[in-house]
């Protein structure tokens, strides 16, 4: 804050007989009594033009401007302090505006503000100082100790994510949404009395409160292949982007929980915060990917929703490890192939990302699958029979995969209950193949090559 530059009184101005040692001392002399005074007057005045018209302060009724003493009563320390005026924002004593004070020349010293030198706003009163004043009104006892105004309101309704972090006395939780573009997991949740820090500290809207939820975002990782489950350059139709909403009642407010696919998809903290009716009693963080909703309580921390069931289950993983070595079948004179396979690991998931979400109670199992085949290519065209792979999910069986069932997936995907625990899968390759229109002297024209029966039990917790 600046003051207008060029404010002093010289002694000249106002003569005082018999003040001396009843004014102010300074390094250059003693400033007489009635020149201090009006010195500080014209000071006040051009404080309080500085600061009548700043919003969200408390500026205490008995505000004036003293000259900074030492302990001993009228003995300058170069400054003046005006105050108490607690701005928003600012810590407990810091109350006080303070400029520097320069002595002018002379037989009989004045005062003057340097010139365009700013007022260092909101200090503390230097320790074993006094506030003087030439008409020896005192500041109050507890005027160091002026109550901080009160934080305005934030807009009704307010609803927003930030990656500030903010104090807040959290109440520790640990639940999660998960979908196929990320994972939020809850560290805690609170009801703050106030939003924000410093001057941008904000107060409820009337007739409402805080809710807040501290949380981390990460991708959702396809625990087969080791990367994401949905990757945002793919252009995958099947991976549709989930929609985030704040529930208050029949209210549906939108907020964007995921970060910005072109950063980084782990974000350690982020904050939502929402301003609701005072009367609320759930607030709801949901989660609508596609057909599948889910929901998460934002005054429990607790996840309400029991859809997508296998993205919170343990013991989802199970590790098959079963091969067959290369086969080779000769059929006639012509058709001649070797092929081998074998399925590694399955995993429980109600998302596949060529197949979308599972059905209504269902969830998938999806089972790795490595293959080589070598034949008469150039003689024969081929085609695998589907299903290749069938399972029987506690004891009864299911119906076949979405997608593509047979040796040319790496992973194949196929439905079963969504709280299955043991699932038999049998896989039985069987490639069609068809002579082409370049071999017309082929034996045999077509045929099958059936090749070993493959079979393997994925337990689950």
């Amino acid at each position: 804050m600046k003051m207008r530059a060029g404010l002093a009184v010289a002694a000249g101005l106002v003569l005082v007989s018999g003040c001396g040692a009843s004014g102010l001392e300074t390094g250059a002399g003693t400033v007489e009594k009635k020149t201090a005074e009006a010195f500080l007057t014209t000071a006040e005045s051009a404080w309080h033009r500085q600061v009548d018209d700043e919003s969200n302060k408390n500026l205490s009724a008995e505000a004036r401007c003293y000259f900074v003493t030492g302990a001993d009563g009228n003995k300058s320390l170069g400054t003046v302090a005006c105050g108490p005026l607690r701005r928003l924002g600012s810590a407990e004593r810091q109350v006080w505006d303070v400029a520097r004070i320069e002595t002018t020349g002379g037989d009989k010293p004045g005062l003057e503000l340097p010139e365009d030198e700013p007022w260092k706003i909101s200090q503390v009163r230097p320790d074993s100082s006094e506030l003087w004043r030439p008409d020896d009104k005192k500041a109050a006892d507890d005027a160091d100790v002026l109550a901080a105004p009160p934080a305005p309101a934030a807009p009704a309704g307010l609803t927003q994510v930030s990656d500030q972090s903010q104090t807040f006395d959290l109440k520790p939780a640990g639940d999660k949404l998960v979908v196929p573009d990320g994972t939020l997991t809850l560290k805690g949740i609170a009801t703050p009395e106030t939003i924000g820090s410093g001057a941008e500290v904000r107060a409820p809207a009337s007739g409402e409160k805080f809710i807040a939820a501290v949380f981390g975002t990460a991708p959702t990782m396809d625990p087969l292949t080791g990367r994401e489950l949905v990757d945002p350059a793919s252009g995958d139709a099947k991976a549709v982007a989930t929609k985030w909403t704040v529930t208050v009642g029949g209210q549906q407010r939108p907020v964007d929980i995921l970060p910005d696919a072109a950063g980084s998809a782990v974000v350690p903290e982020r904050t939502l915060i929402a301003s609701v009716p005072k009367d609320a009693t759930e607030v709801l963080l949901t989660a609508t990917n596609g057909p599948v909703v889910q929901t998460l309580s934002l005054t429990t921390g607790k996840r309400t929703s029991t859809t997508a069931a296998a993205f919170y289950r343990t013991g989802t993983m199970a590790t098959l490890n079963k091969s067959v070595p290369t086969k080779s079948i000769t059929l006639g004179y012509s058709f001649r192939s070797k092929f081998s396979y074998s399925l590694g690991r399955a995993a429980l998931m109600p998302w596949d990302p060529a197949a979308g979400w599972a059905p209504d109670g269902q969830t998938w199992i999806r089972v790795e699958l490595k293959s080589s085949l070598e034949y008469t290519f150039l003689q024969y065209d081929k085609s695998w029979a589907d299903p290749m792979l069938t399972a029987t999910a506690d004891g009864t069986s299911v119906g076949k995969s979405a997608g593509v069932n047979s040796p040319e997936a790496d992973i194949i995907a196929i439905a079963v209950p969504a709280g299955a625990k043991s699932v038999q899968l049998k896989a039985q390759p069987r490639l069609n193949f068809t002579s082409n229109s370049f071999s017309p002297h082929n034996s045999p024209k077509s045929g099958t090559a059936v090749y070993p029966t493959l079979t393997a039990t994925a337990t689950f917790g």
